[in-house]
């Protein structure tokens, strides 16, 4: 399956030729290399796993926000309530009260961009998986058609149709894997 080609379309996924040796042996024995096109953007964004991973992270930022806005409520009763006692506590009162108050909508804010870090790292994480995962299917395409050099649709302007992999990589792809696991487990502290 040449590990080389899955490095090199994971690491840039710019698809560019795996390796110079197939080009050259290709070369050598007196045949054009064989060349192929995939747009890897339409392989993430229709792909039924990267839909998936969209729907999972999409369900948990709306809960996270539901979160977020129930308890943004609850602060905002709260300090309307401390306007209203703002003539019957004293000074000092009011200060620490207003300090107490604005230290809960500190950390409200914090929890919310913790949680956003946690959709983020969660989604990036699910799609390197399916950027592996096309990079696999696609050197299993490359493999069976003996493809020398796989290129990115958008380092090519004009090709042959008949040299687009892109179908055939979504069809194998949502085959195997339909689904990908999104994880919002925090990070592993090292």
């Amino acid at each position: 399956m040449g590990r080389c080609r899955a490095a090199l379309i994971v690491a840039a996924l710019s698809l560019l030729p795996c390796g110079p040796a197939s080009a050259a042996d290709a070369a050598k024995a007196g045949k054009s290399p064989i060349i192929a096109v995939l747009d890897g953007q339409r392989v993430l964004r229709g792909s039924e796993a990267a839909k998936s991973i969209r729907q999972v992270v999409d369900a948990r930022r709306a809960q996270y926000e539901a979160e977020i806005e129930t308890q943004r409520k609850t602060l905002k009763t709260e300090e309307d309530k401390l306007r209203r006692q703002a003539t019957v506590l004293s000074p000092e009162a009011m200060r620490d009260r207003r300090r107490t108050l604005e230290q809960k909508f500190a950390d409200l804010r914090r929890q919310a961009e913790q949680r956003r870090g946690v959709l983020t790292r969660a989604f990036n994480a699910a799609m390197l998986r399916l950027r592996q995962e096309m990079a696999r299917e696609l050197s299993w395409v490359m493999d069976e058609r003996k493809i020398d050099v796989t290129l990115a649709r958008t380092a090519v302007l004009m090709f042959d149709e008949r040299l687009n992999v892109t179908d055939e990589v979504v069809k194998r792809l949502n085959e195997r894997l339909p689904k990908i696991e999104v994880s919002f487990s925090p990070p592993k502290k090292k």
